[in-house]
């Protein structure tokens, strides 16, 4: 069929650890964070057009649209285009199933699939000068052009990829309270702690599940500065860690979505819908499954 739009999805991210190492003259914090990506995914469909257009769906669509759309494809293009990477236009249909302002870079994560669309037409040459650029758009775009476990560090921008044994079979819920957190605001309440021994542990290769408790327990910096604006995150997390079945907990990001890791998938399953019988958490949003894997997922674009 004559220019057919092209199906990728953008996986959501999960920050198993994150310390705030320093904030730099810019305002921009030096992190250092182990990150995978989960089954839960937005889906985009792009094709060729006469003009940029912007089509929002999905369970998310209309908290998207009363915070201005999708504002990072639409920079993404334009910079594609006035950058000299394409001449043509495109008209992008997005399905909005992660949460937003939620600390999963669901907004990082389409920009990285329109950014894979370009490489997959023609731009496989170019992948330096595409990645150097995907550096504009965020400090999560550059990992989520990949979509593989990995160790964030300086802004985001240096990527060390993590080794995980393919047999593992790690279960993973989310949780968000349906709060929208700003990673700005966030921010405003978070204060380097120059007295405090930072963590440099790094984990590069994954061969047990013990591992991933381990990396949980490092711990996220901005938990407490988040708990001042979303008190609920501590609910959450005291629910995961009292779980017999939980192997290892933490907020994601900025948050205010926790994570909690089990030893199978089914058990993350039966966590949630345990979870979803209880009163106090019915207008909470709830998500479990396991890692995402590109293998597995013919419509993800990867970069070699």
């Amino acid at each position: 069929m004559k220019n057919k739009a092209q199906e990728i999805v953008s996986p959501a991210k999960l920050n198993l650890s994150l310390k705030v190492l320093k904030k730099l003259s810019n305002g921009y914090h030096l992190l250092s964070s182990h990150v995978i990506f989960i089954n839960l995914f937005d889906r985009i469909f792009i094709k060729k057009s006469n003009a940029n257009k912007v089509k929002i769906i999905g369970a998310y669509k209309d908290t998207l649209l009363k915070n201005g759309g999708d504002l990072l494809i639409h920079k993404t293009l334009k910079s594609f285009q006035s950058n000299g990477f394409t001449k043509d236009n495109f008209n992008v249909l997005l399905e909005k199933n992660i949460p937003i302002s939620a600390g999963l870079g669901g907004g990082s994560s389409n920009s990285a699939s329109i950014i894979r669309y370009f490489m997959s037409i023609g731009m496989k040459n170019k992948v330096s000068d595409v990645i150097e650029l995907s550096k504009s758009f965020g400090a999560d775009v550059p990992a989520c052009l990949y979509s593989k476990p990995l160790l964030m560090e300086g802004i985001g921008e240096k990527l060390s990829f993590i080794h995980c044994n393919k047999k593992l079979n790690l279960g993973i819920a989310v949780i968000n309270p349906k709060i929208q957190l700003s990673t700005k605001d966030v921010f405003k309440n978070f204060i380097v702690n120059k007295n405090k021994i930072q963590n440099d542990i790094r984990f590069l290769k994954i061969s047990s599940l013990k591992t991933f408790s381990v990396i949980s327990n490092i711990g996220n910096d901005l938990k407490d500065p988040a708990l001042k604006i979303v008190p609920e995150i501590k609910s959450i997390l005291i629910k995961l860690n009292k779980n017999k079945l939980c192997i290892g907990s933490g907020m994601s990001g900025s948050g205010p979505t926790c994570y909690g890791l089990f030893k199978s998938v089914t058990d993350a399953k039966t966590f949630e819908l345990e979870l979803k019988k209880l009163s106090s958490f019915q207008n909470f949003w709830i998500w479990s499954g396991g890692m995402f894997r590109q293998s597995n997922n013919k419509m993800f674009l990867p970069i070699d």
